[in-house]
């Protein structure tokens, strides 16, 4: 391989060289720079996801708060898994299940929009008394909806 080298001409050289040259700055840029930058962008995307489920949880856990402190509009609005069985269907919410114990519910939700469950967990406690003992919620594949792994609510003593 030297003996070849050594017979070469100047010019045949410099362009052998020059196309290395040019092979291991392309080989830099596409075996490191691109997929460096292509993992920012991923991990800023990740960020920027984050950050909102973070602003919603936010802002649930400061309803849920608000709503433990509301008034009761209603001093007796019957059996409480009737209640909120009638009230999700009016406010168009899919119950998945429902776990009655002695004096609350569980409740389980597949997919709902984030802002209509607020709104109606609110109703729920303003109109009838019933609040929230506890809530477990994730975000869903689809913008803007939640999935209700556990919600325990009970009437308001």
């Amino acid at each position: 391989m030297k003996a070849h080298w050594q017979q070469l001409e100047q010019k045949e050289k410099q362009l052998i060289s020059i196309l290395i040259a040019t092979l291991l700055l392309a080989g830099g840029y596409w075996l490191l720079w691109q997929p460096l930058q292509n993992d920012i962008v991923n991990t800023q995307r990740k960020v920027n996801v984050e950050t909102q489920t973070l602003a919603d949880v936010k802002a649930l856990g400061q309803k849920i708060t608000d709503l433990q402190g509301g008034q009761v509009n209603r001093a007796d609005a019957g059996d409480l898994n009737q209640l909120v069985s009638r009230s999700a269907a009016r406010n168009k919410i899919a119950i998945t299940r429902i776990q009655a114990k002695s004096d609350s519910l569980q409740i389980w939700i597949d997919d709902v929009n984030f802002n209509q469950l607020i709104a109606w967990l609110e109703k729920l406690n303003k109109q009838y008394g019933v609040e929230i003992k506890n809530i477990d919620v994730s975000v869903s594949d689809t913008k803007g909806m939640v999935k209700v792994r556990r919600l325990q609510l009970g009437k308001r003593t």
